[in-house]
């Protein structure tokens, strides 16, 4: 199920989306469960096994893991409660911004701290260590969800994009979105894709759109969704497709107020931050106005991939 890195090997990078997230840690070994996987193609150094590049251009994120005991801290002021169903929440404390994060199991006893810059580029977190290891240890993929998808959602919040709930393709160079609530088929398209060999899909669960000069591009996350397939490419993004089951394989047109309904409640929005909120709003705004989209009734036959590929 799992296996042990080397104990001098203390940081790592990640890269996602342009972004470069460096993260040392100290007092447990790094433990590399199953889960872990998913994050192999976007270490880019830290481990010698990953394939993302390091790109000079990246914006450079740096954090620091204590794993023990969890800091007795008090917050100042809540912003944001999410204990209900996501089992985080955010606060002020000392001018850093507080997350405090709860097992999803009852009695939810807190199992990890960050104490973040409010720009988002540095922090500390505390851990405790991840009892299902036989020996005191952490894993990356449990340290980074949700604390990787809160940082994303909120770097990409300054000015840079958006994350949306959707099946990324990159299929001749060109890269495809397609959006859609759970159970409108995003997984099913990619298991299609799968089988077809045509493109590369570089996740069904959560991607990163952001836009450099007049073109926008879609980033592969490595959160991903029924079909368990993630990649760390970026492409650059030429159409959206709203999927939904139907009878047969078309491309609807629809008003720009419905198609910007569908895409808003798919985006993975800042809530607690009004400024970085609008800016999504905006963004998601420009993004629909400048790509051709569509509302995409599908079969789920390996047809509709013939069929979009017929439709450039």
């Amino acid at each position: 199920m799992f296996g042990f890195g080397q104990p001098v090997q203390d940081r790592l990078h990640l890269s996602i989306a342009r972004w470069g997230i460096d993260l040392s840690w100290e007092g447990a070994r790094r433990a590399k469960e199953d889960g872990e996987i998913f994050f192999r193609d976007f270490l880019s150094n830290g481990n010698g096994s990953g394939s993302a590049p390091m790109h000079r251009s990246e914006q450079a994120v740096r954090f620091h893991l204590r794993c023990g005991d969890l800091p007795d801290v008090q917050p100042e002021h809540l912003i944001f409660d999410g204990t209900d169903r996501n089992r985080w929440r955010l606060s002020r404390q000392d001018g850093r911004l507080l997350f405090e994060f709860f097992h999803t199991r009852r009695p939810h006893p807190k199992i990890q701290v960050a104490l973040i810059a409010p720009d988002f580029r540095s922090g500390e977190i505390y851990r405790r260590p991840d009892r299902i290891f036989p020996r005191r240890a952490w894993s990356l993929n449990r340290l980074m969800r949700p604390l990787g998808e809160l940082l994303m959602v909120n770097l990409l919040g300054q000015g840079y994009g958006v994350m949306v709930h959707g099946m990324g393709v990159a299929d001749r160079g060109e890269g495809w979105l397609f959006v859609g609530r759970s159970g409108a088929g995003k997984s099913t398209l990619a298991q299609l894709y799968q089988s077809c060999q045509h493109g590369r899909i570089l996740g069904d669960e959560r991607l990163v759109i952001t836009k450099a000069g007049d073109e926008f591009w879609m980033s592969g996350t490595p959160w991903p969704g029924e079909a368990m397939t993630v990649a760390p490419d970026s492409v650059p993004l030429r159409r959206i497709f709203f999927l939904e089951h139907g009878k047969r394989n078309e491309l609807v047109s629809d008003t720009l107020v419905n198609l910007f309904g569908l895409l808003f409640q798919q985006l993975l929005l800042p809530f607690w931050n009004g400024e970085a909120l609008s800016f999504a709003i905006r963004f998601a705004e420009e993004l629909l106005t400048s790509l051709p989209a569509y509302r995409f009734p599908f079969v789920n036959d390996a047809r509709v991939i013939d069929f979009l590929r017929s439709q450039r």
